[in-house]
C-alpha cells in the first residue's frame, strides 16, 4: 500500500470560491449516484441498516455532506433492500445551499439540509441520530480525525464512516484522470450549467483541474481499516463505546471497487453482536 500523504486539497480551503467548491461537490454527488455505484451504495446501506437496527435510530445526521453525495441512493436502498424508512439531515462546514434545496425538493422533505455551518468535530447536541460520513473522513488529519470520533463518543452518538477509496496506484489514476475527463464530458448533466460554470469548465478549465487534483489527493489521504482502528483506540470514554472497521468490495467496469468503513456505537445492554451484515 502507498504511504499516506496529507497533501493540499482545494476543497478544504475556506477561501475557495463557492463556484469551484460547488462544482466539485456537485460532481461528487453525480458520480456517487451513477448506476455503476449502485452496488457500492447497497453495500453501504446494508452495514448502515445493521447500525440503525442495533441502536434503534431512524434519523441520520450526515456530516461533511458536500452536494449530498450518495445519500439519496442510500436512503432508497435502505427502504427497498432493508425495509427501513429514515429521515436525513445534511450538514457541512461549507453548505452547498443550492444542492441541499434541490435534494429537499426531490425527496419531498425526507432529506433536508442545515444551512448553518456544522463542524464534524463539534456537532450540536440537538442534532441526534446516527452520524454518517461518505467519502469525507480523509479530509481530516489524524488529530482532527480522532476529534470527530471523540465527539461522537462523548455525546453518545452512533457513527458510520464510509470511503470508497484505497491507497493504490490504480485508484490514484482512476480518480485523478477520470475526474478530469468526466469534468469535461459530464458537466452539462451535473447541477446547474450557469455562465460561471461554463467559463470555469470550458474556457478557463480551473474547476476540472481542481477536481482532478482533489481526486488524486483523496486517494493519498485515505485511511486503511487498520489505521481507522488505531484512530479509534484510547478515546476518552471508549469503554462505553464499540468500534468495528473493515473493507468490502464490489465489481465495477474498471475492476474491483473497495470501500473502507468504520462503525461506532454506544455499548447497549444485552448487546451480542456487531451491526455488520
Amino acid at each position: 500500500m502507498m504511504p499516506r500523504l496529507h497533501l493540499f486539497e482545494w476543497e478544504d480551503q475556506p477561501w475557495l470560491p463557492a463556484a469551484i467548491r460547488d462544482f466539485i461537490t456537485d460532481h461528487l454527488r453525480y458520480t456517487s449516484t451513477e448506476p455503476m455505484r449502485r452496488e457500492v451504495n447497497a453495500g453501504i446501506a446494508a452495514r448502515l441498516a445493521g447500525l440503525l437496527r442495533l441502536t434503534g435510530e431512524r434519523r441520520i445526521v450526515d456530516l461533511c455532506s458536500g452536494g449530498g453525495g450518495p445519500i439519496q441512493d442510500i436512503v432508497q436502498a435502505l427502504e427497498q433492500r432493508e425495509g427501513l424508512t429514515s429521515e436525513v439531515l445534511l450538514t457541512d462546514i461549507y453548505p452547498n445551499r443550492t444542492a441541499f434545496q434541490d435534494i429537499e425538493s426531490r425527496t419531498a422533505g425526507r432529506i433536508v439540509g442545515r444551512l448553518a455551518p456544522t463542524s464534524a468535530t463539534d456537532v450540536p447536541e440537538a442534532l441526534r441520530g446516527v452520524r454518517t460520513m461518505f467519502t469525507a473522513y480523509h479530509h481530516f488529519r489524524p488529530t482532527l480525525a480522532r476529534q470527530v470520533l471523540q465527539d461522537a463518543v462523548s455525546k453518545g452518538a452512533p457513527i458510520a464512516i464510509f470511503e470508497p477509496l484505497e491507497r493504490s496506484a490504480r485508484m490514484a489514476f482512476l480518480l485523478s484522470f477520470g475526474s478530469l475527463v468526466r469534468s469535461l464530458t459530464h458537466t452539462h448533466r451535473v447541477g446547474r450549467l450557469t455562465p460561471t460554470r461554463v467559463l470555469l469548465t470550458y474556457l478557463l478549465p480551473v474547476a476540472p483541474l481542481a477536481f482532478a487534483w482533489d481526486g488524486l489527493v483523496s486517494v493519498l489521504r485515505s485511511y486503511s481499516p487498520g489505521e481507522l482502528r488505531d484512530l479509534a483506540e484510547g478515546l476518552e470514554g471508549a469503554e462505553r463505546y464499540r468500534f468495528e472497521s473493515g473493507q468490502f468490495e464490489t465489481s465495477a467496469p474498471l475492476g474491483r471497487m473497495p470501500t473502507t468503513y468504520l462503525l461506532g456505537w454506544p455499548v447497549l445492554a444485552g448487546e451480542k453482536q456487531a451491526p455488520s451484515p
